[in-house]
């Protein structure tokens, strides 16, 4: 994902009750096709418009930068006038699957924040909060995890160890060029781990707050995913390595691929497994339990003190709102 890629939401639903409205970001490569696909048990088209029609739904398209919070701001009114308006129903199930991983830490988002803990953390914070006033009585939100928040091991060493600092520091770009090519990597690497580790810790906090109003909050953890676009920055060649090398590490137990991911992170969604857990942390289909740090009171509160501040110019008083209630 570049400085200016667009992310795409996909709104799908169909006209019978019975059938769930279910949104979900990134749906266009990757993982996201994963889920597309295990939501539409449809061969691929084209576009993920074309799938979703072609499968007999009713679909729509809501452009959206995760980079900008702006963008974000605005994909949320348009999801929203769609329910006001009773285009689609309220969302039974929404999959915040969109997420980046860069080569460097020097790069920032549109309202200056260090870009990788922008899009994974400050927009997903800015969706999470955005989405409980359009979600149904019982809608459930999956945002997605990440192995990298437990560590380097973790993550077979391809990642560094996620380093937490105060949350005004995660969102602070480098200012100076890595001394090597190697160096810029390994910054870029902390710069994920680190961003996964806070959008965990943030996700136990977000999954109380929906339970408030009835609704619910996991986390799926895809373990390393072959074959993705998330690394798509780097050297053509390493790239070439990843997504052509690389699948053959689908074979280990803590490895997988974007449609198994895909069929799981549905199921969890769709309330077919694990269907009265909120704030649980699902790992390539299995119940396990997110690192202990993740649940120190302290640490969630800063955070979300910090996250709630940078969100505050782009929520309005009408996302605090149940849309029956408007």
């Amino acid at each position: 994902m570049s400085d200016h890629d667009i992310t795409y939401s996909a709104v799908m639903t169909v006209h019978d009750i019975t059938r769930p409205t279910v949104l979900l970001t990134g749906p266009t490569s990757g993982i996201g096709v994963g889920m597309l696909r295990a939501l539409l048990r449809h061969p691929a088209r084209p576009t993920a418009l074309d799938q979703a029609r072609a499968a007999g739904l009713t679909a729509y398209g809501v452009s959206v930068d995760l980079a900008d919070l702006s963008s974000v701001q605005a994909a949320l009114a348009e999801v929203r006038a769609l329910i006001e308006a009773g285009t689609i129903a309220p969302l039974d199930a929404a999959l915040l699957n969109a997420g980046a991983q860069f080569t460097d830490r020097r790069r920032t988002g549109v309202q200056g924040h260090e870009l990788t803990f922008t899009v994974n953390v400050i927009a997903q914070h800015l969706l999470v909060t955005g989405l409980e006033p359009v979600l149904a009585p019982t809608g459930h939100v999956v945002v997605m995890g990440s192995s990298t928040h437990r560590g380097k091991n973790a993550s077979f060493n391809l990642v560094p160890d996620p380093q937490w600092q105060t949350p005004e520091l995660l969102a602070t770009a480098d200012a100076a060029e890595a001394p090597t090519e190697a160096k810029g990597r390994e910054r870029g690497g902390i710069a994920y781990a680190s961003s996964k580790l806070a959008l965990v810790t943030a996700a136990h906090v977000w999954a109380e707050r929906l339970a408030a109003t009835g609704r619910r909050l996991n986390t799926y953890d895809p373990g390393l995913t072959v074959r993705t676009g998330l690394v798509r920055d780097m050297s053509a060649f390493r790239y070439w390595v990843w997504r052509w090398i690389m699948p053959v590490m689908a074979l280990h137990p803590k490895a997988t691929t974007a449609r198994i991911t895909g069929r799981h992170a549905v199921e969890l969604a769709l309330c077919d497994t694990f269907a009265d857990l909120n704030g649980a942390y699902i790992e390539i289909g299995v119940l396990t339990r997110a690192e202990q740090v993740t649940y120190e009171p302290e640490r969630q509160r800063e955070l979300m003190t910090w996250l709630d501040e940078a969100i505050a110019p782009f929520v309005s008083a009408t996302d605090q709102r149940h849309p029956q209630e408007a």
